[in-house]
């Protein structure tokens, strides 16, 4: 992916600007980083994202969030 960024910049983000059980947007998903983040910080989550060749990358990384989640 062309632009990375680091687990901690979606987290100061979500727990400051949502609560717990809230629902996190992310329109350009990318590989999913904030919505895992946000799953991990106990909010739903969701995005879309255009380009499919992220799909098995934004899959494998929400994958295992939820089963550590679970």
């Amino acid at each position: 992916h062309p632009a990375p960024f680091p687990d901690e910049m979606p987290k100061r983000l979500i727990k400051l600007h949502s609560f717990y059980g809230d629902t996190v947007l992310d329109p350009f998903l990318g590989t999913g980083t904030t919505a895992k983040v946000a799953l991990e910080l106990g909010r739903k989550a969701i995005g879309y994202e255009l380009n499919k060749e992220y799909e098995p990358l934004i899959t494998k990384k929400l994958t295992a969030v939820e089963q550590c989640v679970l």
